[in-house]
């Protein structure tokens, strides 16, 4: 009983998450990336609300795509055996 206490969820870990979804939310990332340079390539030079919406779309896509590749690479990398 100690050791079940001791841990931690499944629900926590990179495990619960499937590499499907992963995939998915990559692919999200990716269109909000392009969105937000085509936003920003016909729109920014006429208003700066446009300049900074695809500014800061293109920043969190970057990010995101940072991230979630990460996700895959450690998901893929820690197959059960």
């Amino acid at each position: 009983m100690a050791f079940s206490l001791v841990t931690r969820p499944y629900k926590t870990t990179i495990r619960a998450i499937t590499t499907r979804r992963i995939l998915y939310w990559l692919a999200a990332t990716v269109v909000l990336l392009v969105v937000g340079t085509i936003i920003g390539l016909i729109w920014a030079d006429t208003s700066d609300v446009a300049g900074a919406f695809a500014g800061v779309t293109n920043i969190v896509s970057g990010v995101g795509i940072v991230l979630l590749l990460i996700a895959l690479a450690v998901k893929r990398r820690r197959r059960p055996s």
